[in-house]
């Protein structure tokens, strides 16, 4: 990437120690999770115990990390924790399986965390378009309209909250959206000094940026 503010904010939270790097047992706990998210059914609890005795990690502190992160139907189940359930702006097809991001960038990073294509219908708020695009593990291929921009805010160290679902999307789910143009996407951003439009092809550096804190510790 060639923005400054941008790169320099990604590296500090990306970083080994960073505000982003969970360590290895919560991070591989959550890509499990996306894993079994990705499958199109709610996770039960006996499966959410089978995923953390394979992974051989701390039950209670794994559950106390997923109480935190994840929404959850009546019944209890995991519904969501960036792949979601629950409908978005964002929805996603992975083979013939519907879901939901939480957020745009969120479809880029997890096409390479799960290293699978991932078609992608988003609509931003107040544009009428939808965009249409497949994340791949190597890049963005069939988007359109042609001008779609994805939106990211630059965030340091002290201004990120990932403790709990809402903070996540405090800090990071309701600022990123897909947009058809850049006209578009800068309107929505107006007086908004934190926010970046990013290329399709910037947006995927960054996602793969971010993945590569998850990837770190396997998949």
């Amino acid at each position: 990437m060639t923005n400054t503010r941008l790169t320099g904010s990604t590296s500090e939270l990306t970083a080994t120690g960073g505000a982003l790097d969970l360590g290895r047992d919560r991070t591989r706990l959550m890509t499990r999770t996306f894993q079994l998210l990705a499958e199109g059914r709610p996770v039960t609890r006996a499966r959410t115990d089978q995923a953390i005795a394979e992974l051989g990690i701390d039950p209670d502190q794994a559950r106390q990390a997923l109480d935190a992160w994840t929404d959850r139907n009546d019944a209890g189940d995991i519904v969501g924790l960036g792949v979601t359930l629950n409908p978005t702006p964002h929805r996603m097809t992975i083979g013939d399986t519907q879901v939901y991001a939480w957020c745009a960038l969120d479809t880029l990073i997890l096409a390479i965390i799960l290293d699978r294509p991932i078609r992608v219908a988003s609509q931003a708020p107040g544009a009428e378009q939808v965009v249409r695009l497949t994340a791949r593990p190597d890049g963005v291929r069939d988007f359109e309209p042609a001008g779609a921009v994805v939106t990211w805010p630059a965030r340091r160290a002290d201004q990120v909250d990932i403790g709990s679902t809402s903070g996540i999307w405090a800090t990071f789910c309701h600022h990123s959206f897909f947009f058809p143009s850049r006209e578009q996407a800068a309107r929505w951003a107006a007086n908004r000094e934190d926010i970046e439009i990013l290329s399709l092809d910037e947006g995927f550096a960054l996602a793969r940026e971010m993945a590569a804190v998850w990837l770190r510790y396997g998949r």
